[in-house]
């Protein structure tokens, strides 16, 4: 893979890691406003900016861990796109109905409505991304 391709998509993944980070860490334990908007927003954008993120990190590792050439993993490397998105899903749905097992956890659906939403912006993405970098 060219190294353009590697940055191009490693910085999605960057990006969106560090407004999850910053989201988790600074702006929603500072804010101290009363909107009910900016409070549901911030409320979901922790499952937002990794289901993009993530399958961006897997759209460019997944070359790597699948390098056969059995007709499975060649749709993984030619439809990695779509895989790198469903393991995202799959991850980030299940670590949300995992949380209803731990005592400070908490399920909440529309966690998983913004996931979805998340995963389909990545799908967006991907659309306008040229093919140089496809």
């Amino acid at each position: 893979m060219k190294s353009s391709k590697v940055v191009y998509w490693f910085l999605l993944f960057a990006i969106c890691s560090l407004a999850y980070q910053q989201v988790q860490d600074n702006i929603r334990p500072s804010y101290t406003g009363g909107n009910p908007t900016i409070k549901y927003l911030l409320g979901v954008a922790p499952n937002f900016f990794p289901s993009i993120g993530l399958p961006a990190l897997f759209f460019f590792l997944l070359p790597f861990i699948v390098n056969d050439n059995t007709r499975k993993s060649r749709w993984l490397n030619e439809k990695r796109h779509i895989a790198a998105n469903l393991i995202s899903i799959t991850g980030l749905v299940s670590w949300e109905f995992l949380q209803t097992l731990t005592p400070r956890g908490h399920f909440d659906w529309h966690d998983v409505l913004w996931t979805l939403i998340g995963a389909t912006v990545f799908q967006l993405i991907w659309t306008v991304t040229p093919k140089s970098y496809k």
